[in-house]
C-alpha cells in the first residue's frame, strides 16, 4: 500500500462496512463470534479490496511515468501484448472480474517499453470501471496519447456476478473489442489483430 492518505482512510471504512457484512452472515446463522476463522475477517476483506481497486491518482500517475520513458521507434509494424491475465471489480455488485487481454498498436514516432504495455492493462483494470469502458480507455490511450498510427484492444472477461451467482454461468465470457486509427479504417489490419490474439495460446517454454 501507498502512503497516501486515501488508502488508510478507505481500507478503515472498508472495515467497517465489512464488519456489517459479518454481522448480517451472523443473522444468517453463520458462527462469525466463535468461529476463530472469522476473527479479523473485516480487516482481512479490506485490505484485499484496496489491493484489489487502486485510486484513479495513482493509476494516473504511474501511466503518466511509464508515457514519459518511450523509446525512439525503428519498427514500424504491429507490437501486440497478448493474453495478460488481470484483476478488477464489477461496479454493480463489487465482484471480481478475471480478464484475459491483449492490446496492440502501430507505431508513430514513439514506442512504450515492451513491460509497460502489460503493466498499463493492469493498472487499468484495477478499478470498479465497466468491461466495455476499460477496452476503450485502452485503445484510446494507446492512440492518443503514445500518439501512434492505431490501436486496438480486446478483452474476454470472466464476471464472478455471472459465473457465481444469478444464472451461474460459469463458463461465459463477456468479450469485447475497440480499435482506432488504422485498426478502424483499414479491415484487414483489423482481422490481422483479431486473428494473432484469438489463436490458440502456444507454450513458449
Amino acid at each position: 500500500m501507498s502512503d497516501s492518505k486515501e488508502k488508510p482512510e478507505a481500507a478503515r471504512m472498508m472495515e467497517a462496512a465489512f464488519g456489517g457484512v459479518l454481522e448480517a452472515l451472523g443473522k444468517m446463522g453463520y458462527p462469525v463470534t466463535s468461529d476463530d476463522n472469522f476473527a479479523e475477517t473485516a480487516a482481512r476483506a479490506a485490505r484485499a479490496m484496496v489491493e484489489l481497486v487502486r485510486p484513479p491518482s495513482e493509476i494516473a500517475a504511474e501511466i503518466d511515468q511509464m508515457l514519459a520513458r518511450t523509446f525512439p521507434a525503428r519498427y514500424d509494424e504491429m507490437v501486440i501484448s497478448k493474453h495478460n491475465i488481470c484483476f478488477g471489480v464489477c461496479p454493480h455488485h463489487l465482484l471480481p472480474v478475471i480478464y484475459r487481454a491483449s492490446v496492440a498498436y502501430l507505431p508513430g514516432q514513439r514506442v512504450l517499453g515492451i513491460s509497460k504495455l502489460s503493466r498499463m492493462v493492469q493498472l487499468l483494470a484495477r478499478r470498479p470501471v465497466l468491461q466495455e469502458d476499460l477496452t476503450h480507455e485502452l485503445a484510446e490511450l494507446l492512440f492518443e496519447r503514445l500518439e501512434t498510427r492505431g490501436s486496438a484492444a480486446y478483452l474476454e472477461g470472466l464476471h464472478l456476478c455471472m459465473a457465481a451467482r444469478g444464472i451461474e454461468a460459469h463458463e461465459a465470457r463477456v468479450v469485447t473489442s475497440a480499435v482506432r486509427g488504422v485498426f478502424r479504417d483499414q479491415p484487414a489490419t483489423r482481422q490481422e489483430f483479431l486473428d494473432l490474439v484469438t489463436a490458440p495460446q502456444l507454450n513458449l517454454l
